[in-house]
């Protein structure tokens, strides 16, 4: 595979990780404040699973409704959990409820 071929899917998951925070697929990741927040919130960007997502729609999945779908669930998830490990969140917490995107 060649570099172009590894970095257009690549440059789709940076566009979702800068732009995307707080609406899109990441309408249901809290806006919390503070370090460990945006640390969580940087750790599901980075994720395996979010990659893999990204891949699998070629880079873009905003645009692939099925993976869209997916990263609304997986997104939250991964941010809680984090939250959880970090301390910031105490486990069994209650998760903000999910916010309707279109």
């Amino acid at each position: 595979m060649t570099n172009r071929h590894i970095a257009w899917p690549l440059l789709g998951l940076l566009a979702l990780a800068t732009t995307g925070c707080g609406g899109g697929v990441w309408a249901n990741v809290p806006q919390d404040p503070g370090p460990a927040a945006a640390a969580c919130r940087r750790e599901a960007a980075n994720s395996p699973e979010y990659r893999r997502l990204g891949q699998e729609a070629g880079g873009n999945a905003a645009n692939d409704e099925e993976q869209r779908q997916r990263l609304l669930v997986l997104l939250p998830q991964l941010y809680e959990q984090c939250m959880i490990r970090s301390g910031a969140r105490p486990p069994g917490s209650v998760a903000p409820p999910d916010r309707v995107t279109f």
